[in-house]
């Protein structure tokens, strides 16, 4: 009866629990700094937690606005997840103030915001105009340009996996 109880409890309680497969904030900190190199932790990040990968696991997004470039501080965008039990990240420097497509129109004062939203499987087809994408999309949003989507595609490329779009 006892051992029923237990079994009872885990499965009320255990919602909340992290999965063996979440991405936990020290394996986004190896990653950032992996990415972003030995000053990343010197920086505010801004962390979501959200199934971008479309898994059913919770993986981990973080960002900053990094000042190491010298060209000109950079907006860092890092995607941490696990692929068949290995984990695996991929980042994305933006510039700022720059003409060019893929960059952001603000300064980087105040920094931009990231957040995620849910698009369903053909809004994503439709921007991306490629099948098999996660509709969970990752938003940078600088308040000066159009928003930036990421969306990540398991499919895509060995070594790239976020698609960027935006109108």
């Amino acid at each position: 009866m006892r051992i029923l109880i237990f079994a009872a409890a885990l499965v009320v309680l255990g919602a909340g629990i992290a999965r063996a497969q979440d991405i936990t904030d020290a394996e986004l900190t190896g990653e950032m700094r992996f990415h972003g190199g030995q000053h990343a932790s010197a920086y505010q990040w801004q962390v979501l937690t959200g199934d971008v990968t479309c898994d059913g696991d919770a993986d981990k997004v973080g960002s900053y606005v990094s000042l190491d470039n010298p060209d000109g501080p950079r907006f860092f965008l890092v995607v941490v997840a696990r692929e068949e039990g290995q984990l695996v990240s991929e980042s994305v420097v933006t510039p700022f103030d720059s003409a060019d497509q893929a960059g952001l129109c603000g300064t980087g004062n105040p920094p931009p915001k990231i957040s995620l939203e849910q698009f369903t499987d053909e809004e994503a087809r439709e921007m991306l105009g490629i099948e098999g994408a996660c509709p969970l999309a990752i938003i940078v949003e600088d308040g000066m340009c159009d928003l930036h989507h990421y969306f990540w595609v398991p499919e895509w490329e060995e070594d790239r996996k976020l698609i960027f779009f935006r109108n």
